[in-house]
């Protein structure tokens, strides 16, 4: 699927470095999360948010509620990734997106790997060492609501 469809929300390009990769070349299955990951934190960026704030009055994240990947072909050494998200669901505090990886060059759109993510807004309390649900915050919700708004009517 091209990714200036309505289906996405936010594409985000990333290399495979060596680093990525098993000696034959080949990313290992755990760095698509790493580039999914990445690929959410360029999208929140993107809106003028963070994943993670500690300045020292506010202490806030999205940890991972579920995470699920269906692999389709190898990621290569070398190759430029594109990692497209798509929200699926906004909850009081939390979120649930679906992303696709191809290949950037690729003249075929073919998937590399497809999956889920939730994560849930949370507060941190550091001197009690607790975390704690909490809604997102209003600014974030209405950009958020905004973006699939957006694509709704493009589509």
């Amino acid at each position: 699927m091209p990714t200036n469809s309505p289906h996405f929300h936010f594409c985000h390009r990333r290399l495979v470095e060596f680093a990525d990769t098993d000696l034959a070349g080949i990313m290992h299955f755990s760095n698509f999360f790493r580039f999914v990951e990445s690929a959410e934190h360029a999208f929140f960026r993107s809106l003028g948010h963070r994943v993670h704030t500690a300045n020292g009055t506010e202490h806030e994240g999205w940890p991972r509620l579920e995470v699920s990947c269906k692999f389709h072909q190898p990621a290569r050494f070398e190759q430029t990734l594109e990692i497209c998200l798509r929200i699926d669901e906004i909850r009081t505090s939390s979120l649930t997106y679906s992303f696709s990886v191809f290949v950037a060059e690729a003249a075929e759109r073919a998937p590399l790997a497809t999956g889920a993510c939730s994560i849930i807004h949370v507060e941190l309390d550091t001197g009690a060492h607790k975390i704690r649900k909490a809604p997102i915050p209003p600014a974030l919700r209405e950009k958020l609501e905004a973006t699939v708004a957006r694509s709704e009517k493009t589509a």
